[in-house]
């Protein structure tokens, strides 16, 4: 019975430490984005802010595939809005548009990582105070 119980504590465990893992890796990937959009606004030319553009919408196409499988819940449809922001970050008309669009994302990555850190409890801090 001791044998029995022993199992189901540690698979529990192991299931709460894998939920765990694949939200930070989540989280991780979102600092890529946050950063890669941050390089886009930061560049003096057309093809850098380019590239970092493309570079952050390959971090949000990683993101929203780790979110298919996570226990992340409620941010599918905040990646989704900035996917379609970073297409066209990523592929602009011009370099006016594209810094548009570029603000657009990091703005928006900022605020999804704000939400992902509001929903986290420290140290078994309540975060609804």
């Amino acid at each position: 019975m001791k044998k029995v119980c022993l199992l189901f504590f540690s698979l529990f465990v192991f299931t709460i430490a894998q939920a765990k893992d694949d939200c930070e890796l989540i989280y991780s990937t979102a600092s890529y984005a946050l950063n890669h959009a941050k390089s886009a606004l930061k560049a003096n030319n057309y093809d850098h802010q380019k590239f970092y553009s493309g570079k952050a919408l390959e971090s949000y196409e990683k993101l929203f595939k780790l979110l298919e499988g996570s226990q992340c819940e409620g941010l599918s449809e905040k990646v989704q809005d900035i996917i379609a922001d970073a297409l066209k970050a990523a592929d602009p008309a011009d370099w006016d548009r594209g810094r548009y669009y570029s603000k657009k994302v990091f703005t928006s990555t900022q605020d999804l990582i704000s939400h992902m850190d509001s929903r986290t409890e420290v140290a078994g801090v309540d975060s609804t105070e």
